[in-house]
């Protein structure tokens, strides 16, 4: 059991499998009790989770904020959202699941009925899927009515039981029920402040088919009592994206307020062990980006759509314009997607295994203005190769380079070991703090070349480097750190174990007649500690 939040009036924690909610013998405010080393203090339950069933609660510590949270509930301004793992998929992506209930006590069980009796109650709640793998589906919950026995009850109902659930239908003997109550959003009783928490389920079967692993990690916001509803509204309408992506958590705040609550995070972490200096920000924090990829996939209408994955999903968010992306890579994106029906390119479906074009990468120098684009498929035979190269080269010659990347592999990781060049020689180059830069399809380059300039003449200003010193670039991927210092040192040694990045790496020391350079292919944390062993003997 774990307290997330605590004041006079509240308490947030995450609740045990196994647990019972209420305050009896062994309940979760007899553990909270504990917890505080109080005793005698108010704990009172607003809310239940069945015994089976983990994650995020909220307990009142006062009959007033038992009697405010209450009423959240009853007028349904109080939001409670689970994750579930169900056998099967929903044929609708997400929907509305009405449903008349009966409890039947003697078996303690509840049952989907057609008429209203005695006994009977009406249950509702939205779902949508997020992710589909394995005959599994991970659902997003939000509860409208009842508490976590109806979703058991209403999915089990339509052949869906949830993964380890038993009593509903589930085979599984060696899980626990994959329901996870991971949001609550509320009013504080007191403040009036928008409390927002959020909590992913910790790693064990099924949750690790979905890439949830290890300790849960939550997830705290809240809006200051001087924002009013409005203010709230308009900073969240600034990605249109926000709500629905998850790939940028601050997109919703402006960006003032984005860089406040970074420096509050590093002042809590860092400030015992010295003074924090302040955040160094952007003028212009949007389409900063040198580097976007779009997964490509089909919607329920058959239509072509592209886009990023919803945050812990395989759901594609289709996206028109992105406010960190470059704006030409988006216009790319945009136009291989309305070329593809032409030239007969199909999108590949995931859990079909079916389909020529996963993924597209685009890289572009900001400096010089060159293009990469990497074309990923689910296989090496593109038929319409020529043509459609020439036609999107035709309609944006900024592009230098296209390539062909194979990835059959049933796997989130988006580019494979297989490339073909289609155009141009498989490169772009690029400048940064005065020198120049070769990069490949799989070579990391720094993706803010604006901050990146900072960043370097920073960390070189803070060296104090009088050109007598030696310099380890750990991990130095293609160098860059390493090549722009080496004007400021006697050398430079750059450890990286991806050899394509070593590749590049050596020659960008050679592009810029850095001499004083040499490049290792090797784990750097093994190699400092060869360095060190040395040393010592």
């Amino acid at each position: 059991m774990k307290i997330l939040y605590s004041d006079k009036d509240i308490l947030v924690c995450v609740k045990p499998v196994g647990a019972l909610s209420t305050d009896e013998p062994g309940g979760m405010p007899e553990l909270l009790r504990e917890a505080l080393n109080e005793k005698t203090a108010d704990v009172r339950t607003v809310h239940r989770l069945d015994r089976v069933v983990g994650g995020l609660m909220v307990y009142a510590r006062s009959q007033t904020a038992a009697s405010s949270l209450s009423r959240q509930i009853t007028d349904k301004s109080f939001r409670k959202e689970y994750l579930a793992v169900l056998h099967g998929v929903p044929k609708e992506k997400e929907g509305l699941l009405e449903d008349l209930l009966f409890r039947d006590s003697t078996e303690n069980k509840t049952y989907v009925v057609k008429r209203m009796r005695k006994g009977v109650r009406e249950a509702a709640l939205e779902y949508s899927v997020l992710a589909e793998k394995q005959d599994l589906s991970l659902v997003r919950i939000h509860l409208l009515t009842g508490r976590t026995h109806q979703i058991r009850a209403q999915f089990s109902s339509r052949t869906m039981p949830l993964v380890g659930d038993r009593k509903y239908g589930a085979t599984e003997d060696n899980c626990e029920i994959a329901l996870w109550s991971s949001r609550l959003c509320f009013k504080h009783p007191y403040s009036g402040k928008e409390m927002d928490f959020s909590l992913e389920p910790s790693g064990g079967y099924p949750w690790s088919v979905f890439g949830f692993s290890g300790e849960p990690v939550p997830s705290v916001r809240d809006h200051s009592p001087g924002e009013t509803t409005k203010e709230k509204e308009k900073s969240e309408k600034l990605c249109l994206y926000a709500e629905k992506c998850g790939g940028c958590q601050m997109m919703g705040l402006p960006y003032e307020q984005q860089l406040q609550k970074k420096q509050e995070k590093l002042n809590a972490l860092l400030e015992e062990f010295g003074s924090v200096m302040p955040i160094v920000g952007m003028k212009q924090p949007y389409h900063y980006r040198n580097k976007s990829q779009a997964a490509f996939g089909v919607d329920e209408k058959g239509q072509i759509i592209s886009g990023t994955y919803q945050s812990a999903s395989h759901r594609i968010v289709p996206i028109e314009s992105c406010l960190i992306e470059d704006p030409t890579a988006d216009e790319i994106v945009a136009d291989i997607r309305s070329m593809m029906p032409k030239y007969k390119i199909t999108a590949y479906n995931e859990r079909r295994e079916q389909g020529f074009l996963r993924h597209v990468l685009i890289k572009r120098g900001f400096s010089t203005g060159e293009v990469m684009v990497v074309l990923v498929a689910s296989q090496p035979f593109f038929k319409a190769e020529k043509p459609f190269v020439k036609a999107l080269v035709e309609k944006h010659p900024e592009i230098r380079t296209v390539i062909l990347n194979v990835n059959n592999a049933y796997t989130s990781v988006v580019l494979g070991r297989q490339e073909k060049v289609l155009y141009g020689h498989g490169t772009i180059e690029d400048d940064l703090c005065s020198c120049r830069f070769r990069i490949s399809s799989k070579s990391f380059y720094q993706i803010n070349p604006v901050q990146t300039e900072i960043l370097y003449d920073t960390a070189i200003q803070f060296a104090g480097l009088t050109g007598k010193e030696s310099v380890l670039d750990a991990y130095c991927g293609t160098g860059t750190i390493g090549i722009v210092a080496a004007s400021s040192c006697a050398s430079v040694t750059g450890v990286e174990i991806n050899r394509d990045a070593v590749r590049d790496a050596v020659v960008n020391a050679r592009l810029n007649d850095r001499k004083n350079c040499w490049f290792v292919c090797e784990d750097a944390g093994r190699y400092m500690e060869k360095m060190a062993e040395a040393t010592e003997s």
